[in-house]
């Protein structure tokens, strides 16, 4: 049987078997399959370009796609890979704790292997290759777990999960992030991934192995059984990646525990096979979980017309506009909606189907809709913000915080918390050094409490920092750059659904909402900073004023003691405590009384002679005494203080 008699058959049996009048519909099917077999043999060369490109074309599943573009994943060299993989792997973790309602307590394992990936790079005569170790990276945490049925499809297919549908805030939004993880660990080590889950109703854990057969975007399930885990509940994710260990993995941990002070993080790593292993240990700084987000259903502004036609169009619970209007969409009241539904003409019992899209837009446009609830946000919280920064900072000179109130843009609630660490040696260590004794500040970013690791260049909340005009606020910084000076900055938002530029979650996209409330927030900061620097430099000055005065005052007491004949030595101690002083508070006024005068009327002689007298000379004149008042005492003055108690030493 020839490929073409074979193809034919199949075709055949693909036919309907619908019956028709004279002929049946499949009969007739199989007469023009076989015409066009005879006319254009299967081998033959295309006639066209298109029917050259018709035969190429096949559908793409997002598995393919995304494991020929895993750089847009942030996986597209080993460098970035090893940070990108336990990234995702504890926003899972992260995630799967806060949904629990527990404090987090995550262990990251990584341990180089003797195992080696190659990679070939800058093509010589000789040929140029670089070799990376194969990492074994494990990711373990105390969330909610996995049920064992959905373990497979959870960890084995791309785009499968509940993020995506899910109007709330989470670090995850499309699902990308650990199946990209376990594509290129394919790649790179051959490896399968290895999940090990339990949920707070099992009582043994659940261990699979498996892989993603990225052609059919399905999990291949290697193996299945029970296997111990020490927690109540959570999951412990492992797999085999290649990847080069630098200092950009500490620091991204480092800013996982800032960006989450109620979380408790161990890190064990072990860089090569000839080192030992060390461990990393950062405590939380609060015992207080973060409020809980909700979830919330879409706002009408925040929706794109294709997606609201495909949404209406879909709609099978609804049987009238105004219900499809008030179920589907948050603050739409029945009187809201009907007040929409006559802007746009459209008549309430009208069914959903039958919505004009763009009159139902223009209308929600020009109408007065509220912003969608602005507590379904989970913020960082100032004070955690600070304890934070004070835990990774711990000699810093200055730490503040601030937040902006929550707001919305297109529909969509969000908020900005900023914070920053001034001065101190473990600051100086994170920041750039420029020259000697100048540092260039640093900026990290956060999105849902997730630190933003690549790309700050392209980035809004790095724009934003650089566009302030640091020098108002006694920072020096060149036009269009960073403030040089010994300082670490945080720019947090979050958001239901914070606008990333690329799927790998790397920077936040330009909305004005988002830029204005950030430049407001920085501004705050910055004031903040501008009243430690001046009171700064008040008590630089008297340092250097005291400085001055302490060269001349032994001479000054020395003659002093010849004149007066005193002892110098307590002379010198009561000049050096008068030039260590504290501004005085300004005194209230004292307001000087006027003299007291009192009227003493005089009792009538008995023989003056009664007789009538004009009414001025009947009454007797008052004798006017002026009291004395003692003189008030001069306020006795305070005692003076000296700098080292204003300093609080």
């Amino acid at each position: 049987m020839t490929e073409t008699t074979a193809a034919v058959e199949r075709e055949e049996a693909e036919a309907p078997k619908v019956v028709a009048k004279g002929k049946s519909v499949k009969e007739r099917h199989r007469r023009k399959i076989r015409r066009r077999r005879v006319a254009k043999p299967e081998n033959a060369e295309p006639a066209t370009v298109a029917e050259a490109e018709a035969r190429k074309m096949r559908t793409v599943n997002p598995a393919q796609y995304y494991r020929q573009n895993l750089g847009q994943l942030g996986f597209g060299d080993p460098e970035h890979a090893l940070v990108q993989t336990i990234k995702e792997l504890m926003d899972n973790s992260l995630d799967a704790c806060e949904l629990m309602g527990v404090l987090p307590e995550i262990t990251v394992k990584l341990t180089a292997t003797a195992k080696q990936y190659e990679v070939v790079t800058n093509k010589t005569k000789e040929g140029s290759v670089r070799t990376f170790p194969i990492f074994r990276v494990s990711v373990e945490d105390n969330g909610c777990g996995v049920v064992r049925g959905k373990v497979a499809k959870c960890f084995g297919k791309v785009l499968y999960g509940s993020k995506f549908f899910s109007f709330k805030q989470s670090r995850g939004q499309q699902g990308l992030g650990v199946h990209a993880a376990i594509i290129y660990a394919q790649l790179t080590s051959l490896e399968p991934v290895t999940i090990v889950t339990k949920t707070e109703t099992d009582l043994m854990g659940y261990k699979v192995v498996l892989k993603i057969d990225t052609e059919k975007n399905a999990p291949v399930v290697v193996s299945a059984e029970e296997a111990p885990f020490e927690r109540l509940h959570g999951t412990r994710i492992e797999l085999m990646v290649a990847g080069a260990y630098t200092d950009k993995v500490e620091a991204f941990l480092r800013e996982v525990s800032l960006a989450n002070p109620h979380a408790d993080l161990k890190f064990k790593v072990k860089a090569s096979t000839t080192k030992d292993q060390r461990t990393l240990h950062l405590k939380r700084a609060t015992e207080v979980l973060p409020p809980t987000p909700r979830e919330i259903k879409p706002h009408l502004l925040s929706m794109e017309p294709g997606a609201l036609l495909e949404m209406k169009s879909n709609d099978a619970c609804c049987k009238s506009a105004k219900q499809f209007l008030t179920k589907h969409f948050v603050r739409i009241s029945d009187g809201k909606a009907l007040q929409l539904l006559k802007t746009a003409k459209l008549p309430p019992n009208a069914s959903p189907k039958e919505i004009d899209v763009e009159a139902l837009l223009k209308a929600a446009r020009g109408g007065d809709i509220m912003r969608p609830p602005l507590d379904v946000l989970s913020p960082i919280g100032e004070g955690a913000l600070e304890a934070s920064l004070r835990r990774i900072f711990p000699d810093a000179e200055f730490i503040g915080a601030t937040a902006r109130e929550p707001w919305s843009y297109r529909g969509v609630p969000f908020q900005v918390e900023v914070g920053c660490a001034y001065g101190g040696q473990a600051v100086i260590n994170d920041c750039d050094s420029v020259r000697e004794g100048v540092f260039k500040s640093r900026v990290i970013r956060l999105g849902n409490k997730c630190p933003l690791i690549y790309d700050s260049k392209d980035c809004l909340l790095y724009k934003v920092v650089k566009e302030i005009n640091w020098r108002n606020y006694k920072l020096s910084q060149d036009e269009g750059n960073l403030p040089y000076a010994p300082i670490v900055m945080v720019v947090s938002l979050i958001s239901t659904k914070v606008p990333y530029i690329v799927p790998g979650k790397f920077a936040v996209a330009y909305h004005e909402e988002i830029r204005e409330q950030l430049r407001l927030a920085l501004q705050t900061l910055g004031r903040m900073i501008y009243a430690f620097i001046s009171h700064r430099q008040r008590q630089e000055h008297e340092m250097h004023r005291q400085s001055i005065f302490q060269i001349y005052a032994k001479e000054v007491a020395k003659d002093l003691s010849i004149l007066a004949g005193r002892d110098e030595q307590v002379l010198l101690e009561r000049l050096l405590e008068s030039v260590k002083h504290k501004k005085p508070k300004k005194a209230a006024e004292l307001i000087a009384k006027p003299p007291i005068i009192l009227a003493v009327p005089t009792t009538p002689s008995p023989t003056v002679p009664t007789i009538s007298e004009p009414p001025a000379m009947q009454a007797a004149p008052a004798i006017q005494i002026e009291a004395e008042v003692a003189p008030q005492k001069k306020a006795e003055k305070k005692p003076q203080h000296t700098l080292d108690s204003y300093l609080g030493r």
